[in-house]
């Protein structure tokens, strides 16, 4: 009787059975198969790269990690055809810098390196793929070695064509998203500055702020009689310390003032506030007849004179008055040079709000988002990055559904589902980008490493989407209802008494309405107790803080 044969091995099962019986047959000693080379300094790099034959680079972030999926894959592949001729390493990117373009990248990296030449970049967990170009470059560099072939001549920092592709295509959205907030952010500004604008015109039409600088003052006769003719006069004056701040306001409006010598003057000396009126039987725009009379604007070329007042005070390059070059400039003046005058009329402007995105995790990571929200605000507590941040029941942007505002009310909800989330309000910029000369620089990073579900495209999807979430009136504090206590009724001590009233008889008819009466007066008093109790929880909130909109819980 003839046994039938299995199918046999093939070559590959062969190396990789002998390869396993050597390395049993070696004991316990280190001549296992060394797997992969963890590099996490320059120093290990460059060592590394000293190495012969075709270098396989798993490189990863510090807060994703390599890709341990791949593991078996390659130790497969080292085993079967590798040998000798293939290194494996993952390296660190935070830490290496040649690999600086791969930090805060959640998407499997792999470097393929030879002769300290980048020859390929593989993205993606793809191990058919992987797999496919270890052995296309593995015969690629065996060529090299025989002269057959030549090698790119392209160094590790270098990109290879393909991500060049990628970068350019990145660079172009970036520019293009940076663009579109720019234009929004430039919007939003001239819109509060002429809504600003007309609410002071309905209080300050016939008025005109003036800055004279410390260099100037002792000719505020000369400003005097040029603007007399015009029928415009000097209503009030004061000395006035502007300040850097004030300087940095005024130089936006005339950048002439954002010269060195300039800001130290209004910084270092005071400065004179002038308040110009129209005579109440002269017509015309009051800003331009103050433009007319100091700086020479509109005035036929005949009747201009050789200097105007301006030019006449502008001593070493510094502007001896600053006047306002239009009805935008002039609210701006009359806010900073005269507050408390428009204070009195006309409620303060609000402070703007930055440019912010929406951020959306699961709300089981809502103690690593806060602690790294918190962390992020001593850098800056006048403008904290994260403005806002709420519970909600699920990922949906469109239509979100609120659970709670606080850390503290999430926590006391007897039950939570793996679908709730966190959604915080992140500023991505300053509220001024002009006055404060800083650009947009997008979400922290701290906060996009821990991997949030969803983030705006930019600040102008964000302010859409933060307009769903946390819609006006989000931030006023919840007052707590008002609660009603009834009073108890007491228990009548003597039997007696109780018996008398017993033996009493009253029509049901009037023992119903008796029994009513006592329930309104004992509500009538609960009503007034409740009241009591309603008026010390609004004030209690009145004085508290709005955990809604205060800066994160430390956690």
């Amino acid at each position: 009787m003839s046994v039938e044969e299995g199918p046999r091995p093939t070559l590959t099962q062969l190396v990789a059975a002998n390869a396993a019986a050597a390395a049993a047959g070696a004991g316990k000693k280190a001549a296992q198969v060394q797997l992969q080379a963890e590099l996490n300094t320059d120093e290990d790099w460059r060592k590394f790269l000293l190495r012969d034959g075709l270098l396989v680079v798993d490189v990863y972030s510090e807060w994703c990690g390599p890709c341990i999926g791949m593991v078996g894959n390659l130790k497969k592949i080292k085993v079967e055809i590798g040998g000798d001729n293939l290194h494996l390493a993952i390296a660190k990117a935070d830490t290496i810098e040649v690999l600086k373009r791969f930090r805060n990248r959640s998407e499997p990296t792999w470097m393929f390196i030879a002769a300290g030449q980048l020859l390929n970049v593989v993205f993606g967990a793809d191990a058919p793929r992987l797999a496919r170009t270890i052995e296309q470059e593995l015969k690629y560099e065996e060529l090299a070695r025989k002269g057959e072939r030549q090698r790119p001549s392209r160094l590790p920092h270098e990109l290879t064509p393909e991500e060049q592709v990628v970068a350019e295509a990145l660079a172009a959205r970036t520019a293009a998203k940076q663009e579109r907030e720019r234009e929004a952010v430039l919007s939003a500004r001239e819109a509060r500055r002429e809504a600003r604008a007309r609410r002071l015109e309905a209080h300050f039409a016939e008025v005109c702020p003036v800055l004279m600088m410390p260099h100037s003052q002792k000719h505020l006769r000369k400003v005097a009689d040029a603007l007399e003719p015009l029928g415009v006069t000097v209503a009030d004056k004061c000395p006035l310390l502007v300040g850097a701040e004030g300087a940095r306001i005024l130089a936006v409006e005339e950048p002439e003032l954002g010269a060195p010598p300039a800001l130290a003057a209004l910084v270092e000396r005071p400065s004179l506030t002038l308040l110009l009126k129209k005579l109440p039987e002269k017509e015309g725009d009051m800003l331009e007849l103050v433009r007319r009379g100091l700086c020479g604007d509109g005035l036929p070329d005949e009747e201009k004179p050789k200097k105007t007042v301006l030019e006449e005070l502008t001593a070493d390059g510094v502007p001896g008055l600053f006047v306002p070059a239009d009805r935008h400039a002039r609210a701006v003046a009359l806010d900073l040079l005269f507050p408390k005058m428009v204070g009195s009329v006309v409620e303060p402007p609000a402070p703007p709000e930055p440019p912010h995105i929406a951020l959306v995790y699961g709300a089981w990571q809502r103690r690593a988002v806060l602690a790294a929200a918190a962390a992020l605000s001593p850098a800056a507590p006048a403008a904290p990055v994260v403005l806002r941040y709420g519970f909600f029941a699920d990922a949906s942007v469109d239509e979100p559904r609120l659970l709670c505002k606080t850390l503290e009310k999430y926590e006391e909800r007897p039950e939570k589902d793996y679908c709730e989330t966190l959604v915080l309000m992140a500023a991505v910029g300053p509220a001024d980008p002009v006055l404060s000369g800083a650009t947009p620089s997008g979400p922290p990073a701290a906060l996009l490493a821990l991997g949030p579900l969803h983030a705006s495209e930019d600040a102008v999807a964000g302010a859409a989407e933060c307009a769903r979430f946390f819609p006006p009136g989000y931030s006023e504090p919840e007052h707590k209802p008002k609660q009603k206590i009834k009073k108890k009724k007491k228990k009548r001590e003597s039997k007696e008494g109780a018996a008398e009233d017993q033996s009493q008889e009253t029509p049901p008819t009037e023992s119903g309405e008796q029994e009513a009466a006592g329930d309104e007066a004992g509500d009538g008093d609960g009503d007034e107790a409740g009241e009591g109790e309603g008026e010390g929880d609004e004030g209690d909130d009145a004085g508290g803080v709005d955990k809604a909109t205060s800066p994160p819980p430390q956690t």
